[in-house]
């Protein structure tokens, strides 16, 4: 099927370079093309021997063979991929992510309305130990996470958070990114010397082989929220950790982060840890103009 679809995809290609080579105003060269080829099946219509030429027009063949293109099912690059990507930028980088994640047409969809490539343009807070490091884990922190199913009017507290993210389980775990599965909510942590602790969210990262300590915080971020962190993935490390797992990550969710706060309060610390905002669907606008602005 793989080898079948890249060579429907390369033909596609071809037949659009053709088209655009060809092409006139007002020749009607595609729909004189269209009726030359209908012995062929409704593969050759004019609406897609038009979107073959769109193909052949947006991308070079050189960027096809370097790019997973033909890795991709056509209707999810021709229907959603190029006509909603704003730059050729933002385009190359849906179809590549699209490849690295197995998104389905309807994630794609999803991860273009949440403004997935706007978001990745904005660098995470975290610790030199994760952004200097050179496996995929550096990857794995956003600087905002966004849930469009959280219902604000029935978040009073954070207990009230964590269980509308683990109620929304499927879309909370498709929006941390792949490779995350739930080890437990409220995960409790005994001491050797009988003292418990309880961590809001600890996840397990399977494309990394390491447990991942998610604190959430209704408000604004406090570096006392980092101190906490800090025991709670080091405990991980000691407790839960085996020979097999890379070390423990730790993630702060927070509704406010302030940059100079934030970053002052992770510098210098070996920990892997990251601080990342959560928001809904509709304060993300305001929010990606204000930082990509610079602000």
């Amino acid at each position: 099927m793989v080898v079948v679809n890249s060579a429907m995809i390369m033909t596609y290609y071809e037949i659009g370079t053709i088209i655009n080579q060809r092409k006139v105003w007002g020749n009607k060269y595609i729909e004189r093309l269209s009726n030359d080829l209908k012995d062929y099946g409704n593969g050759y219509s004019c609406e897609q021997l038009k979107k073959m030429s769109q193909f052949a027009k947006e991308l070079s063949e050189n960027e096809i063979r370097l790019q997973p293109v033909t890795q991709m099912p056509w209707g999810t690059l021709i229907t959603v991929i190029l006509p909603k990507s704003k730059s050729h930028e933002e385009m190359l980088w849906y179809i590549n992510q699209t490849y690295k994640n197995s998104w389905s047409r309807s994630m794609v969809l999803n991860q273009i309305a949440m403004k997935s490539y706007e978001r990745s343009l904005i660098n995470p807070t975290t610790t030199e130990s994760i952004t200097t490091s050179n496996d995929s884990s550096n990857e794995l922190f956003k600087d905002t996470y966004v849930f469009d199913f959280l219902d604000k009017e029935n978040i009073k507290t954070e207990k009230d958070l964590k269980n509308q993210m683990i109620d929304n389980i499927i879309n909370f775990l498709q929006e941390l990114g792949p490779g995350f599965t739930l080890a437990g909510k409220e995960y409790k942590l005994t001491t050797p010397t009988g003292k418990d602790f309880y961590i809001d969210l600890l996840m397990y990262n399977t494309k990394i082989h390491s447990y991942v300590v998610i604190e959430v915080k209704i408000g604004e971020f406090n570096p006392s929220d980092f101190g906490q962190l800090v025991f709670y993935v080091n405990a991980i490390d000691r407790l839960e950790k085996t020979d097999r797992d890379d070390p423990t990550i730790g993630l702060i969710l927070c509704k406010e982060a302030d940059k100079f706060v934030a970053e002052t309060t992770i510098s210098n610390s070996s920990t892997h840890i990251g601080i990342s905002k959560y928001m809904l669907i509709e304060e993300l606008p305001e929010y990606l103009e204000r930082k990509l602005n610079g602000e």
